[in-house]
């Protein structure tokens, strides 16, 4: 793997798990169920890139993962993936009957996309030419990602009207806006990714410019959500306006 790649993918291996460890306490004293499933895609994601470059920083650099170290890198991601979609239809469809459809089939594509690939020799499921079954795993990894982006805007020109009539806050009306962005940057990244793999089979090599694009496309959304869940004072202010002023 590429020293910049390898490197980007480290942290922001490191960056999922940290904020999957602050997601994680505040599940805890919030006892709210989409706070728990985001920590358990952001810890899965997270853990999937570590895994795998685990085995690249501590083995030869030029050696290939054995199969049980992709298999084993891809699920967790999958799973955090599956976790995602729950948390979308549990944050914005929780009672709508076609986003429970639309989870069981972001489920059964991710199984199926998994089990073909294994069929086919493609332990990390990364092979867009040669391995059809890259293509549904794909479409259901991303669908979650594009809901969400799809979701957060849609909220937000609803809180943006109902914030010109005095009933939304402007810090509510924001964190529309930015689960709006961080599924849009989310779902960008996964177009990214075919580039990086349709260059890696065909060069053998990773690409220095999409693997810090890719690390860029993981941590930004992840700032985003910090900023959802952990808004400091002086971003709190910026979005309130100055204070009025006392007659």
């Amino acid at each position: 793997m590429e020293f910049y790649t390898l490197i980007g993918e480290i942290v922001a291996g490191i960056v999922y798990l940290l904020m999957a460890a602050k997601l994680y306490r505040l599940s805890w004293q919030s006892r709210q169920l989409p706070e728990r499933l985001l920590s358990l895609t952001l810890f899965s994601w997270g853990l999937s890139y570590l895994v795998f470059d685990a085995f690249v920083v501590f083995a030869n650099r030029g050696a290939q993962p054995p199969p049980w170290i992709s298999f084993s890198s891809v699920s967790v991601m999958y799973l955090g993936t599956i976790a995602f979609a729950f948390f979308t239809r549990s944050v914005f469809r929780s009672r709508e009957g076609w986003a429970r459809w639309l989870v069981a089939a972001v489920v059964i594509g991710l199984l199926a996309g998994l089990v073909g690939s294994l069929w086919l020799g493609d332990w990390l499921g990364g092979d867009p030419i040669s391995n059809p079954w890259y293509w549904p795993k794909w479409a259901c990894g991303a669908a979650p990602l594009v809901w969400m982006g799809a979701e957060g805007f849609s909220h937000y020109a609803r809180a943006r009207q109902r914030r010109k009539l005095g009933l939304c806050e402007p810090l509510d009306c924001n964190r529309y806006l930015l689960w709006g962005l961080a599924g849009v940057l989310w779902a960008t990244l996964e177009i990214v990714v075919i580039g990086q793999d349709v260059v890696y089979q065909r060069a053998g090599a990773w690409s220095a410019s999409v693997g810090l694009a890719v690390c860029w496309l993981e941590i930004v959304p992840v700032a985003l959500i910090w900023l959802v869940f952990f808004p400091p004072a002086g971003y709190r202010r910026w979005l309130n306006g100055p204070a009025p002023v006392q007659q």
